[in-house]
C-alpha cells in the first residue's frame, strides 16, 4: 500500500488526506487515524497548527462526522 504524508500528530499512524466539507465547499487536510483537521490545504502542516474535525465541524454548525467530508485525495509523501 502506498503511503502518503504523514501526520504531525500522530505520525507513521495517520495519512494526510485532502477533503471537502460537503455543504460548504471548503477544502481541509485531515488525518486519517487520529481526526486532526487544518483548514486551508495551503497551511503549514504542523502539530501547533492542528485542529479537530469534530469540533471544526460543530463550529461550522455541521455534525462532528466523517459523513460531512469528501475525501479526495491522499497527499503525497515528502
Amino acid at each position: 500500500m502506498e503511503t502518503g504524508m504523514q501526520c504531525p500528530t500522530c505520525g507513521e499512524y495517520g495519512d494526510l488526506l485532502h477533503a471537502t466539507i460537503r455543504k460548504t465547499g471548503q477544502q481541509v487536510i485531515v488525518c486519517s487515524e487520529c481526526d486532526a483537521l487544518w483548514e486551508h490545504p495551503e497551511m503549514r502542516i504542523t502539530a501547533d497548527s492542528m485542529l479537530d474535525v469534530d469540533s471544526f465541524l460543530a463550529g461550522l454548525g455541521l455534525h462532528g462526522s466523517w459523513e460531512e467530508l469528501e475525501v479526495l485525495v491522499r497527499l503525497p509523501a515528502l
